[in-house]
């Protein structure tokens, strides 16, 4: 009697066990799961939104064969310019937003702000994202947060209301629409009045002439409708400035999720998603140009002679980042060269 209530026993034990076990499985399994709330601050039908980040985020979900998914708010839980600290306080568990709206902050990254770096976004963002890792995160300038990948989008044109640009001259005293950080700074190098306001005003300022143009991407132009009171567009060959973002993570959201799925999100991010991100940019200005030219607006490509000028002029922006930077342990020259290189190489391929 007392040999078989031990057998008993034993199997009551092997089966709790078993249950067990079966239980801690489950349990790991349900670790490894995560949903990462993203915080959109653009209309959901913006290209930012809907073909970038959504497009990221089915790629997480992929990846991660289902352990991971992005929710985004559906609302703002801040301004474009609250963006990094969002995600760096935990308020959002990713965010995205452009450097430029915090110059203060990303000192470093203006690099892949400056004139003259491509025709292209893709290549401009893959070069980016290379020399970040090579040169830009010795300025930690993301700390706090999980850098998921930096891009660019198309280069900045000349674009007016009532007359061609043919020469720096043409431009002087010009008033442009140039928001604060290198907008202006290359604003007041070719001598215009530079004056500030959201890009949700711009066509207001540009059809009540409070501006006689702006510098902006095809793009953006297009996006809120100002090809309708612009008449001129100057095609800056490599661009007259860029304009660079970011997506992050919290770090401590990104270091609750388990390796394997971190690794899976970087399979999909990082050079990737930079390169994703370029291309559809790309593709926002080409549907663009097309439509300046149905509208009639008049587009030129500039001059030898008039490029010639604007290197001159703004060849001061890019030597005072240098110096900049130097404090911050990053080698500027270096940064620059590199980032220019992979940039063209990019494109030859």
């Amino acid at each position: 009697m007392t040999f078989r209530t031990f057998k008993l026993s034993t199997l009551n034990i092997a089966c709790a066990a078993a249950a067990l076990a079966g239980g801690l499985f489950t349990a790991s399994s349900q670790a490894q799961e995560a949903t990462l709330r993203f915080n959109r601050w653009v209309p959901p039908t913006h290209h930012f939104h809907a073909r970038i980040m959504v497009g990221w985020a089915e790629r997480v979900e992929k990846a991660t064969q289902g352990r991971v998914k992005v929710e985004f708010t559906p609302a703002s839980l801040g301004a474009p310019a609250r963006q990094f600290e969002l995600a760096q306080t935990g308020i959002a568990d990713v965010t995205a937003g452009n450097q430029t709206y915090t110059a203060e902050r990303f000192v470093a990254s203006r690099v892949a702000e400056m004139p003259f770096l491509g025709d292209n976004s893709e290549a401009i963002s893959v070069a980016h994202w290379r020399t970040q890792l090579r040169h830009l995160a010795k300025a930690d300038e993301y700390k706090g947060t999980k850098l998921i990948t930096v891009f660019n989008n198309g280069p900045y044109q000349i674009f007016t209301t009532k007359k061609p640009i043919n020469s720096v001259a043409d431009l002087r005293n010009m008033k442009m629409r140039a928001p604060a950080g290198m907008p202006t700074d290359i604003g007041n190098a070719l001598g215009v009045v530079s004056v500030s306001g959201p890009i949700t005003e711009a066509y207001e300022m540009l059809s009540r002439g409070i501006v006689d143009g702006t510098f902006l991407p095809s793009d953006s132009i297009r996006s809120f409708q100002m090809e309708k009171v612009l008449g001129f567009q100057t095609q800056v060959p490599l661009g007259l400035l860029n304009s660079a973002f970011f997506v992050v993570m919290n770090e401590a959201k990104w270091n609750a999720l388990s390796k394997a799925n971190q690794e899976a999100i970087m399979s999909v991010s990082g050079e990737a998603f930079a390169r994703e991100a370029g291309r559809i940019w790309d593709d926002q200005d080409r549907l663009a140009d097309e439509q300046f030219a149905k509208s009639g607006m008049k587009i030129a490509k500039g001059s030898d002679s008039f490029t010639k000028e604007l290197h001159e002029k703004l060849a001061g922006i890019e030597a005072q980042w240098i110096k900049d930077v130097s404090p911050r342990g990053v080698d500027g020259k270096a940064a620059i060269e590199m980032l220019r290189k992979e940039s063209v190489s990019y494109r030859s391929k």
